[in-house]
């Protein structure tokens, strides 16, 4: 039987079960409000192995909700494999870390945020994005009607023209914080998700020397491929060590050869802050699914959506399921091999801590 599931609901069940069947703690942060059938969401986090223990590998899944069905699946997997933990090592699984994105299909959070672009300093300005205002009518249509839409693509195109590829992508994906409607919006203010993690990070890590974090993303890149991706630039400490148990699958934005973009308020900022003087090694671990331009208009069609839109009618239930294929293919070769990649990522962390490299 996969070790993918078709919503929320399955997943969480399917985990916690999992959780209970091999002797796993967990807890769960139960979130404000329910799902799209009334259930329950939460934050779970399982811990395997000694609680005070000093070096911890953590896997993340559903930063972004609807990629959320590759990394409970990785988790899933993991639980059910039982790996043997090196000594001195513990796990720790935050499963579900955007609970409501996760469950209604959504990347964003209940309030339309960006999870991955939430962890600045809100005490401080926040980071301007002029690029994506200029195109945040082309990103925010008001009605998916031919010419609107055509007209959106025409600008995107003219700038693309001007700026080039990479700056188009930049401008998009880097994160905005003046759209609370947009996309890739980092929100005013730290997120329920943001807020209940620091908890949860701050309670299991405190003993913790190093830190391995894996956050598990799909939607950039080549269809099945993966990518490792590091904040970390060519030379640091922290790229060196990701290098040496990762390899040649290791890409940094600092350097721009990445699939991603540099961005701005990620999860691994977050972490590093949270740590204080652990040594932290954060990688996100991106599988490619579809093409850049499809997954934009996927992203602008759900906007639409949750904006304008119904959830319940024929053109509602349609656009929910194309997202959701189209960051969590129900392609079992795919799957397959997304999850060779997770097994992979998740054995050679458990090595590198195991070798104190």
């Amino acid at each position: 039987m996969s070790v993918f599931s078709p919503d929320y609901r399955t997943a969480r069940i399917r985990f916690l079960a999992a959780c209970a069947g091999h002797g796993l703690m967990v807890e769960s942060c139960l979130h404000p409000l329910h799902g799209p059938a009334g259930e329950a969401l939460a934050i779970d986090v399982a811990r395997r192995g000694p609680p005070d223990a000093a070096q911890w590998l953590v896997l993340f899944s559903a930063t972004h909700g609807t990629e959320g069905a590759f990394g409970s699946a990785a988790q899933l997997a993991l639980v059910e494999r039982a790996p043997a933990l090196p000594a001195g090592v513990a796990l720790l699984l935050v499963h579900g870390l955007n609970p409501w994105g996760f469950a209604w299909g959504r990347r964003t959070t209940e309030d339309n945020v960006d999870l991955n672009r939430n962890w600045i300093d809100f005490a401080r300005p926040r980071p301007a994005n002029a690029d994506y205002g200029r195109l945040a009518a082309a990103l925010e249509p008001s009605a998916l009607d031919p010419e609107t839409l055509s007209r959106g693509d025409r600008a995107l195109a003219a700038f693309r023209a001007v700026a080039g590829e990479a700056a188009l992508q930049a401008a998009l994906s880097g994160g905005q914080y003046d759209h609370p409607e947009g996309l890739f919006f980092g929100g005013f203010g730290p997120t329920w998700s943001r807020r209940r993690l620091a908890e949860i990070l701050r309670r299991h890590l405190a003993p913790a020397r190093t830190v391995a974090a894996i956050d598990c993303h799909t939607g950039l890149g080549p269809y099945g491929s993966a990518e490792i991706i590091t904040l970390a630039a060519a030379g640091s400490t922290a790229y060196r060590r990701a290098r040496a148990w990762w390899g040649a699958q290791l890409a940094s934005t600092a350097d721009g050869d990445s699939v991603s973009s540099a961005l701005t308020g990620t999860l691994d900022e977050g972490v590093a802050a949270l740590l204080g003087d652990a040594a932290l090694v954060f990688v996100a671990l991106e599988v490619g699914t579809y093409d850049l331009a499809t997954t934009l208009a996927v992203l602008r069609d759900d906007g639409w959506l949750h904006r304008h839109g119904a959830l319940d009618d024929d053109r509602g239930r349609a656009l929910k399921a194309r997202i959701r294929d189209h960051f969590a293919p129900a392609d079992p070769a795919w799957q397959r091999a997304v999850l060779g990649h997770a097994a992979g990522a998740i054995d050679a962390a458990l090595s590198g801590l195991a070798r104190g490299a």
